[in-house]
């Protein structure tokens, strides 16, 4: 019999030793399954996490992630990737999406000898378990869209591991360059690959349990953070509103006593916010809001320049 779950964490092995032990407690040990690392060979691999993972797939780091795709790619990936430049989706999204392609051109093999595969980065802190799922869904946890669909993290069959890590023969095909998403991000360009594939019909949505984090002064191709968890050394959060959905959910799902009594500090910043928000909802300050459909992307630093709505214009 297949074993259920395989967990891959792709990436700079970033986010620090207490965002990997929420990993272990909510995720990896609460569903009995085996964890595997894709990253670079750059980076060291004697840390808490490296000895605890079954299976390590190390990457050659190039100078340049171009690299690996003029290795085994020969269509319009660069004039494709150069449309979101600034974006994200040249900046951030060249190298998540190598990395898939990189798992799917090694290790067809091992992702069938599991019947599900959850897919996710090295930084998210965890703050409740992971659901247990059983029917064939592509399942992706709510908010974080950006005129797309939420690209953190993604539980699916394996026999669909093939189509969904093909996002970069997606973007090297003629049809994606002739019909790009209008605002071109790692989200949109995730969706349009889904539906391209066929798997966009099949989604379903949950409640998140994890938000992103990184350690101060950590390197990131993106997003810099600027909100500090109270009494931590340097533990970051990246997305307040991700931060703020799922300790909501964890409030939610659980005794009062038990979510407040586990992990104060979070707790903390949690109420902090929500009580900043309130205040800042009485005083009516200004928010830029282009539509009134579409108006939650806004309230995001990425898209304060923006005049339009990319999703409507």
């Amino acid at each position: 019999m297949k074993k259920k779950y395989l967990v891959i964490l792709a990436g700079s092995p970033r986010g620090g030793v207490n965002a990997w032990k929420s990993l272990f407690k909510n995720v990896v040990n609460h569903l009995d399954a085996d964890l595997a690392l894709c990253t670079t060979d750059n980076f060291a691999q004697d840390t808490f996490l490296f000895k605890k993972a079954k299976h390590i797939w190390l990457m050659k780091n190039p100078e340049n992630f171009e690299e690996y795709y003029e290795r085994y790619f020969d269509g319009n990936w660069k004039e494709y990737l150069l449309l979101g430049k600034e974006l994200g989706l040249y900046e951030s999204g060249t190298i998540h999406f190598a990395f898939k392609d990189f798992i799917i051109r090694n290790y067809k093999e091992i992702l069938g000898e599991y019947e599900f595969i959850i897919y996710t980065r090295f930084d998210q802190y965890y703050v409740d378990l992971h659901p247990d799922f059983y029917d064939d869904k592509l399942y992706i946890p709510t908010g974080e869209d950006y005129f797309g669909i939420c690209d953190r993290h993604a539980v699916f069959k394996s026999n669909k591991a093939e189509d969904y890590f093909s996002i970069v023969k997606y973007i090297d095909s003629p049809e994606a360059i002739q019909d790009p998403p209008k605002f071109l991000n790692c989200e949109s360009v995730y969706r349009q690959h889904l539906q391209a594939v066929s798997l966009s019909d099949n989604i379903e949505r949950f409640s998140r349990s994890s938000f992103t984090v990184a350690l101060k002064h950590e390197p990131t191709n993106w997003r810099v953070p600027d909100l500090k968890v109270f009494f931590s050394k340097n533990l970051m959060i990246k997305y307040p509103d991700e931060f703020i959905a799922a300790m909501k959910n964890k409030f939610k799902n659980n005794s009062l006593f038990k979510a407040l009594f586990n992990n104060i500090r979070l707790n903390l910043l949690y109420f902090y916010l929500i009580l900043r928000r309130l205040v800042g909802s009485k005083l009516k300050r200004k928010q830029h809001m282009i539509c009134s459909l579409h108006g939650e992307y806004f309230k995001s630093d990425r898209y304060k320049d923006l005049e339009t709505c990319p999703e409507c214009n």
